[in-house]
């Protein structure tokens, strides 16, 4: 398969990155699509969402385990659109076997989608959420770009439908575009 270019502006990410997002990928093309929610799914304890204060991004949704939360513009309320390859770059936030709802530290309006193959997908007021395979530690937000799929941004619960914008620091933020299939 021929690989599309990927232009960046103002990228953040090493090569070192680029190389972890590409094993990543080329492991979860092995598994194939069809045991991805089950790749991707959290484990036997109960997925919780919480508020964190970002020092550049203000207050932002994650993971129990602080992984940063995302959602993509061009998903519609309780549906999303991020399946496939998109779903191996930006992993969606599922309910851990067995759970019926997540579990939210100072956030309220959580809700849940049935995904293709019968994943529970987390919801925030029916917006899907999602990880980035990019952010390479926890409190890492780097996935705010514009990729194939749409716009991605980190979560202000206050605001879910505006992008935030950076606060604080001399970084620029980072803008990916990609055309056609860049994986």
């Amino acid at each position: 398969m021929k690989r599309s270019p990927l232009r960046t502006v103002g990228s953040k990410f090493a090569p070192s990155t680029w190389a972890a997002i590409t094993i990543v990928l080329a492991g979860t093309a092995m598994l194939g699509t069809a045991v991805l929610p089950t790749a991707v799914s959290a484990s036997s304890s109960p997925t919780t969402i919480k508020v964190v204060q970002n020092k550049s991004w203000g207050p932002t949704l994650s993971l129990k385990n602080g992984d940063t939360l995302y959602r993509l513009s061009t998903d519609s309320k309780n549906k999303s659109v991020c399946s496939g390859k998109c779903a191996s770059i930006w992993p969606p936030v599922l309910l851990a076997k067995g759970q019926t709802k997540a579990v939210g530290i100072g956030v309220s309006g959580l809700g849940s989608i049935m995904r293709v193959g019968g994943a529970r997908q987390v919801t925030l007021n029916g917006i899907p959420l999602y990880r980035f395979v990019g952010d390479s530690s926890p409190g890492k937000v780097s996935g705010n770009i514009t990729d194939t799929w749409g716009k991605w941004f980190s979560i202000n619960p206050k605001s879910p439908l505006i992008a935030p914008k950076k606060s604080g620091g001399s970084s620029p933020t980072t803008t990916t575009t990609t055309s056609g299939v860049a994986y």
